[in-house]
């Protein structure tokens, strides 16, 4: 993990009930150029925007093959991508399932966790205590103690604000710190959006990126002032998963993602913290988003 990630098209919102606000933040653009044109912008030297440009080449051509294998389904069912089974309220057609079986036209599944730290290092995650199988329509685990990368989100201007925490995280990765080092090729990005006690109202944000080994003991510090090391402790999360870059329709899919959320976790018995959202992404080059998770988190 000694290259650094390109979110390609990656487009990510969060949801409170009502009102929905939303961040709509396409990094990489729909094309090479466009992401060339964005590394210029924000001025890195030839040498890197090089090196960057061909990780995004090759992140689209296994975006090809994962589109092909996407197409058979008889690879991995969604059960084993997602990491949970489907409540049977949720089998019908108004959520995409037609006889018991899953439809999904022009998107992909999920990249299955065990794919994902078969291949690079994943956050520490641990048993929350809830057995595994014992509730469908979420996943449940402990997101370990692990020191992460930190930014504000700007919540007064939240488009302007996210798309500049990306960027400090990004170019802390890149070597913007006291090592010069660059840290990571895929990166684990988690989003915490606290509510305030109005509907729709945003008290804070922060952004992160999962430091990994060999910098997850002592990670080099930020020479931005506005990045930050913290050591975040245990926390039980709830999510659901989905996959692709769903252009045009991410929005609505987080909303009914966090809805879906919300009634599993009633039904299950488990009541989170819903003064704190999480969105969770893991992305490569050239490869948009292949993991998305809504989470909600018991209190801390």
């Amino acid at each position: 993990m000694l290259k650094l990630l390109a979110f390609c098209g990656v487009l990510t919102y969060v949801t409170s009930l009502t009102p929905s606000p939303y961040v709509d933040f396409n990094f990489g653009g729909s094309s090479e150029s466009d992401f060339e044109d964005q590394l210029r912008e924000q001025e890195f030297s030839e040498e890197k925007i090089d090196q960057l440009l061909e990780e995004f080449r090759e992140g689209q051509k296994e975006l090809e093959m994962d589109l092909e294998a996407d197409e058979d389904d008889s690879t991995v069912s969604w059960a084993e991508t997602r990491g949970y089974a489907e409540c049977a309220f949720f089998k019908t057609p108004k959520y995409g399932y037609v006889e018991d079986k899953k439809l999904c036209s022009g998107c992909l599944k999920p990249k299955s966790m065990a794919e994902i730290c078969a291949e690079f290092q994943c956050p520490f995650f641990g048993n929350s205590g809830i057995p595994p199988g014992a509730n469908c329509g979420f996943m449940a685990r402990q997101l370990l103690s692990a020191n992460w990368a930190v930014t504000s989100i700007d919540a007064g201007d939240l488009e302007k604000g996210y798309e500049a925490a990306f960027w400090r995280l990004y170019k802390y990765l890149n070597g913007a710190n006291t090592q010069g080092a660059t840290l990571a090729s895929s990166v684990y990005m988690v989003n915490k959006w606290l509510l305030g006690d109005h509907i729709g109202q945003i008290e804070g944000a922060q952004m992160a990126f999962f430091i990994p080994s060999p910098y997850q003991d002592n990670p080099p510090a930020p020479t931005d002032g506005q990045v930050a090391i913290e050591f975040w402790s245990p926390l039980n999360i709830y999510s659901r998963a989905f996959g692709g870059d769903r252009s045009g329709q991410r929005a609505d899919v987080i909303k009914n993602q966090y809805r879906m959320l919300q009634r599993a976790l009633g039904e299950g018995g488990v009541s989170p913290n819903k003064k704190m959202l999480m969105t969770f992404e893991f992305v490569k080059p050239g490869c948009g988003s292949q993991r998305s998770e809504v989470i909600l988190a018991d209190h801390a």
